[in-house]
């Protein structure tokens, strides 16, 4: 049912609707004793799906049109110097989605509160690659499950994706003059959803299980900002996650699944598209930030608007079993 590939889409991008700015990509860390700190406010907006679900196992890519998919969020995103080689950091938002779906079938608006927390440790490998000028840095981040309840997956939207999730990312970036550029490659696992299910429609054996496995994921992030005049600078991205197709799901899901009208091909379906297991994704951004003066507070301030659009994608980079959203960001940056 149309209804059902909808709102579970929408719960798994969920965790990734907001943009973070500037450092949270960056392969600097911070100095001992400083911090960079980050609060935004971001508007996700998706009607659109790319989808390979048509014709049995066929790969061919085509938009489908879709309920509609708000979500309003305030984010934190954190960085701390240990030492000078070594920073801690996390990320959490409170978040507001809202769903035609969810009152369908679970009789609510959707959830509201906080989501997925992430933390985090970068560790300054070299400041100097090989006498290239490029610093480069091992950053390790794990996904925290722990702030929410988790609804059945197939009737509820939450406030993230219900299982751990644990990432390891070389991150390198290099000043030009006026300019920066960022390179990140990370590789995602994604631990199993074993019954980590809070939530359950009327109707239903919460004994059964339900586990189920998402794609681990291959994540790249290229970015970069330049110095305009006026204490402004103008920054812009591509980011691209490849899921590496090893999704897994429990034989009661897929047989609660039925009555959801899953269809033919029915594990296919269920990971591909119902609970979109397996997504490709390409994201294009554009920020603009503006630095205040000095002499107005102490620390450095920053104001920061950001763009961010999912695209179709070309060939291997081609978005896959996911949301066509939209992204409208705005942060204000304290760095000390």
């Amino acid at each position: 049912m149309k209804h059902d590939k909808i709102l579970l889409l929408s719960l798994i991008i969920l965790v990734g609707v907001f943009f973070t700015t500037g450092d949270a990509y960056a392969a600097w860390t911070q100095a001992k004793g400083h911090s960079y700190n980050q609060l935004t406010l971001s508007h996700y907006k998706s009607k659109n799906l790319f989808s390979t679900v048509e014709h049995g196992n066929s790969d061919k890519v085509r938009r489908v049109d879709s309920a509609q998919f708000l979500s309003t969020d305030v984010s934190y995103y954190g960085e701390y110097g240990l030492i000078d080689k070594l920073t801690i950091f996390t990320s959490f938002a409170w978040k507001q989605p809202e769903s035609d779906d969810t009152i369908l079938y679970a009789d609510e608006d959707g959830p509201s509160g906080i989501g997925d927390i992430d933390l985090g440790l970068r560790y300054n490998l070299s400041p100097n690659l090989l006498g290239t000028g490029v610093l480069m840095s091992l950053q390790g981040t794990v996904k925290i499950p722990e702030a929410y309840d988790y609804g059945f997956p197939l009737t509820h939207l939450s406030a993230g994706d219900g299982q751990y999730d644990t990432t390891a990312t070389l991150m390198f970036g290099r000043g030009l003059g006026k300019a920066y550029l960022l390179f990140n490659v990370g590789y995602k696992y994604r631990f199993e959803n074993d019954n980590n299910i809070d939530e359950f429609p009327s109707g239903i054996d919460s004994s059964d299980d339900f586990a189920f496995k998402p794609s681990d994921q291959l994540k790249v992030f290229i970015g970069g900002g330049y110095a305009l005049p006026k204490n402004f600078e103008l920054r812009a991205s591509i980011d691209w996650t490849k899921s590496l197709g090893n999704a897994d799901a429990s034989d009661e899901l897929l047989t609660e699944a039925f009555g959801y009208g899953v269809g033919a091909n029915e594990m296919y379906k269920l990971i591909k598209d119902t609970l979109s297991l397996e997504q490709d994704v390409l994201n294009v951004g554009l920020g603009l930030a503006y630095t205040l003066p000095k002499k107005m507070l102490k620390g450095t301030w920053q104001a920061v608007l950001t763009y961010n659009q999912d695209i179709a994608g070309v060939g291997i980079f081609k978005t896959k079993n996911a949301g066509q959203g939209t992204t409208y960001s705005a942060a204000l940056v304290y760095m000390h």
